[in-house]
């Protein structure tokens, strides 16, 4: 659609050498960096919690990939040059998986720091943080040319829904032990 590629023309239109770095620091704390950070403080606090986070975390990236042939979508930068490729990557467009990966990110994290307090300024702080979080790794794919919002959309919804699967596991395992005590 036409005002996908006018709103990756107009986040690139302000681009800068700092910015550029910015964004790609930003896509791989919402990423790979940001899965092995979480995942070691869940096996610390929480190792039942760290083995779902990983499993849907890594399944996830593997159903994206799998997504990602089969759809086979052209990257922006190769099907219009007025997008400008700003990083290095490979592979297809559609879904992002960064945006399914900070997805599983946020919800895991929310979902601990929700279970493990019921401190307001905590809570608060996680929901914050983390949607800040996910909101600027969507637009770092946009401004270096990677995705179309559609992508980043599909891949959000995927991510959302392996989160909450994994999620609802945890809980009725929670609901099955304390029945058993």
């Amino acid at each position: 659609m036409q005002f996908e590629i006018d709103f990756i023309v107009a986040l690139q239109s302000v681009a800068s050498e700092g910015l550029t770095v910015f964004f790609e620091m930003i896509s791989l704390l919402g990423s790979y960096l940001g899965f092995i950070i979480l995942f070691l403080i869940f096996f610390i606090l929480n190792r039942k919690l760290s083995y779902v986070f990983g499993v849907c975390f890594l399944g996830g990236v593997g159903l994206n990939y799998l997504l990602k042939w089969i759809i086979g979508r052209d990257r922006p930068y190769v099907t219009h040059p007025e997008i400008v490729n700003l990083t290095q990557t490979i592979g297809e467009s559609m879904p992002s998986s960064h945006a399914l990966c900070v997805v599983i990110l946020s919800i895991f994290l929310c979902y601990f720091v929700f279970t493990a307090t019921k401190k307001p300024l905590y809570r608060t702080l996680a929901a914050t943080g983390m949607s800040i979080l996910t909101l600027l790794t969507f637009v770092s794919r946009l401004y270096l040319g990677l995705h179309y919002l559609t992508d980043i959309l599909v891949g959000a919804i995927i991510g959302a829904g392996i989160a909450f699967l994994g999620i609802l596991w945890l809980e009725k395992r929670r609901a099955k032990h304390a029945e058993q005590k």
